[in-house]
């Protein structure tokens, strides 16, 4: 149920538990911007997203400036959901950003998740660019960034798409496949592991992984369209399937058949689930037209 935010400012929040140095810090920290410049237009933008949410029935939403600020500072920090979640209940710079009190109730994975989802799944195209457009708009006017010229010699037009990963590649090819799979043959989707809807299930975040976890992972997801490949290559009626060729295509790009099957380290996540005969790719060895976003199949690798 959508609740928009109380437009009454605190009397006291994080910033008057602070030190005087310890909020001149947040002030020369992003924190400091993020505050005066970022909070106010995230707040004027929520009434946009209320048709994300029932009108009458379900829990009050979170706050969505709160949700919206978390989601970009994520990125903008390059942290996992439970990073970012961990960073708003701990870290006094984020307390100062957001104006919260340390008793504030705060947000949880899932949160972050279920919103970004909503978003994408909207019936109304434009509104998962309202947060884009919006907020951008409005900083480059609050932030008095000139953009009505433009140097020709370094124009560089490209797709509007999401820019996945390799890893993030990986996770939601195989999981549009997975979803065409249960509405093709729900037993055989059925008789799949666990590990596989662990890492790619519908509500799986295995792809919102650090940069440090990424290659780790790789080497699993490769493993996981293998075991898929073995699984239903011989099935006329999935391999006729749009998801089938997308992930065939994925495993022909990026992976390489071996001879002897590649077994899963001691602390891979998908240790005991037997080995592959497929080895990932080095990157430098996939070409440039191979497989960006199983939602676009035609669009290729620009630099």
């Amino acid at each position: 149920m959508f609740r928009p935010s109380d437009p009454q400012r605190k009397i006291f929040d994080a910033g008057g538990l602070l030190s005087p140095e310890q909020r001149a810090e947040c002030e020369r920290s992003w924190a400091g911007p993020f505050r005066q410049k970022c909070l106010p237009i995230l707040r004027g933008i929520e009434e946009g997203f209320a048709d994300l949410f029932d009108p009458k029935m379900g829990r009050p939403n979170r706050p969505v400036p709160l949700v919206v600020g978390t989601l970009i500072l994520k990125e903008m920090k390059d942290l996992t959901d439970e990073e970012a979640v961990e960073a708003l209940k701990f870290d006094a710079r984020w307390w100062y950003a957001f104006e919260l009190e340390p008793h504030d109730e705060r947000l949880c994975p899932k949160t972050l998740y279920n919103f970004r989802q909503g978003l994408l799944e909207h019936k109304d195209k434009e509104k998962k660019k309202l947060a884009f457009r919006q907020v951008t708009d409005r900083l480059i006017e609050g932030l008095g960034v000139k953009v009505d010229r433009q140097r020709l010699d370094s124009k560089h037009i490209v797709s509007n798409i999401a820019i996945l990963t390799r890893l993030g590649l990986f996770c939601e090819t195989i999981r549009v496949f997975l979803r065409e799979l249960k509405r093709l043959d729900a037993k055989a989707y059925e008789t799949l592991g666990a590990g596989i809807f662990k890492r790619h299930g519908e509500e799986s975040r295995y792809q919102d992984a650090r940069k440090a976890e990424g290659p780790r992972r790789l080497g699993v997801v490769a493993r996981d369209v293998g075991r898929l490949v073995d699984r239903f290559e011989e099935d006329k009626a999935v391999t006729s399937t749009e998801g089938w060729k997308l992930l065939w295509r994925l495993y022909q790009e990026q992976c390489d058949p071996t001879l002897e099957p590649e077994e899963p380290g001691k602390d891979d996540d998908d240790q005991g689930e037997g080995g592959v005969c497929a080895a990932l790719k080095e990157a430098k060895e996939v070409s440039p037209d191979s497989l960006q976003s199983p939602h676009d199949p035609t669009v290729t690798y620009s630099n």
